[in-house]
């Protein structure tokens, strides 16, 4: 089992996320691995601001279909 840096995205009680970011947020969480070309600091502040704030992979847009299927397969696609 390794150690795992445990962060939590605060959303107000009325907010949910799609399926797609929580399945990606899931897959993080187990495995602590980044979707590739995802700068660790940005991804930081992407999960600290609620999931809500713009992602880049390599410089271009990670949309929360690519976040789902990042979850499932491990790529972004």
């Amino acid at each position: 089992m390794s150690a795992q840096r445990i962060m939590e995205a605060e959303l107000d009680d009325d907010e949910m996320l799609d399926a797609e970011t929580s399945a990606a947020l899931m897959r993080w969480l187990e495995t602590a691995i980044l979707p590739a070309g995802v700068d660790a600091e940005q991804w930081r502040r992407w999960v600290d601001g609620g999931c809500r704030l713009p992602l880049e992979a390599d410089g271009r847009p990670v949309t929360p279909a690519m976040l789902g299927l990042w979850a499932r397969t491990g790529t972004l696609g």
